[in-house]
């Protein structure tokens, strides 16, 4: 029998190997992990050997799990504590809170059918669910957590008293709904198909920027107040021997916790942003031929940006001295925690 691949070394490209099938007497090409074809003509550019769908699916479920934990925590304490629920802080928290855990239920339900489903035939849920009802609930967590931090920043900085004017609170609410409704309109209309939609595409990234930035620009204002404040206090320590570093490290050491919510965005966001935007814009973020180190990276870097929605109260309860201990006093939860910290020391 004549071996057709000594004869015709070189049929198969893309370093595809030449093997003979002895029954038919036939040569073909084997392939790697990143070429198919006849000839290994054709490049694969995402990865397959490893589930993503699979990977995705399990990380969402485990993060409604901590979802599902910091958000009853958090709304015990906003329900039960008359002194929380009833300031301006209160009801953006409770707000925050409800969106939060709304996102990571779409993101579950989103996961799940994509991994159970066919997904050519799961577009246009996945557009509803995935694109536009998960993005939009994430971008009003983004605008309420700004909103906390900026309603915190005028109660410490200028002595606005927190429960006397909740209609701003309120009013706020209503209105980034009536925004954040009217931004995801168009995609609901034309299906997610901004791709070939060129003003569409263009109206999408305005509001992503619209909704990223102006959270950004808020949590600046904030922290800009905030420092006005310590700015003021440090005059007031002229009597006391510690230098003006010292005491404007002890003033921001005892407002740590306003800081929380905007370092930990970074932490979630600027990695994958980084990543994404360095990549090789002619492949995938998962490329094919990616190693299980890069792809466990990848993932984790991934999942980052969902962490700031499903810890609400390790961001904004547990930095804070007053929601403490309100949360030991006058919830069921604290009171247990408070038992078990005593039943070890």
């Amino acid at each position: 029998m004549v071996n057709f691949c000594n004869l015709y070394p070189s049929q198969c490209f893309n370093n595809g190997q030449c093997a003979v099938n002895l029954s038919l007497n036939t040569t073909y090409c084997q392939c790697d992990l990143c070429h198919e074809g006849t000839f290994c003509e054709n490049e694969v550019r995402e990865q397959t050997h490893f589930n993503t769908i699979y990977v995705h699916w399990i990380i969402s479920i485990i993060g409604l799990c901590f979802s599902i934990l910091n958000h009853s925590l958090t709304l015990e304490l906003c329900i039960c504590c008359r002194q929380i629920r009833g300031t301006n802080c209160g009801i953006y928290l409770i707000v925050y809170s409800i969106v939060s855990f709304i996102s990571n239920i779409l993101l579950v339900i989103d996961r799940t059918v994509g991994y159970y489903s066919n997904q050519k035939g799961n577009d246009i849920f996945h557009c509803y669910v995935g694109n536009v009802g998960y993005n939009m609930f994430v971008y009003l967590c983004i605008w309420f957590s700004a909103c906390i931090a900026f309603e915190r920043g005028l109660s410490i900085c200028f002595g606005y008293k927190m429960n006397a004017n909740r209609w701003r609170s309120l009013v706020t609410t209503i209105v980034i709904f009536v925004i954040a409704g009217g931004s995801v309109t168009p995609m609901l209309m034309y299906k997610c198909g901004w791709h070939s939609r060129p003003s569409l595409k263009i109206a999408r990234g305005f509001f992503i920027w619209f909704y990223i930035s102006g959270g950004i620009l808020i949590y600046i204002i904030a922290t800009f107040f905030i420092l006005i404040y310590f700015t003021r206090r440090i005059r007031q320590y002229g009597v006391e021997n510690d230098s003006f570093i010292r005491t404007f490290l002890k003033l921001l050491y005892t407002h740590l916790f306003i800081f929380v919510p905007p370092i930990s965005y970074a932490i979630s966001y600027i990695p994958f942003t980084i990543v994404f935007q360095t990549r090789n814009r002619d492949y995938p973020y998962f490329q094919c031929g990616i190693s299980i180190g890069e792809y466990i990276v990848k993932i984790l870097i991934e999942t980052l940006q969902g962490i700031p929605f499903v810890i609400t109260w390790l961001l904004f309860v547990y930095p804070s001295k007053v929601y403490m201990f309100e949360f030991y006093t006058n919830t069921w939860a604290g009171h247990c925690i408070a038992w078990i910290l005593d039943f070890f020391e």
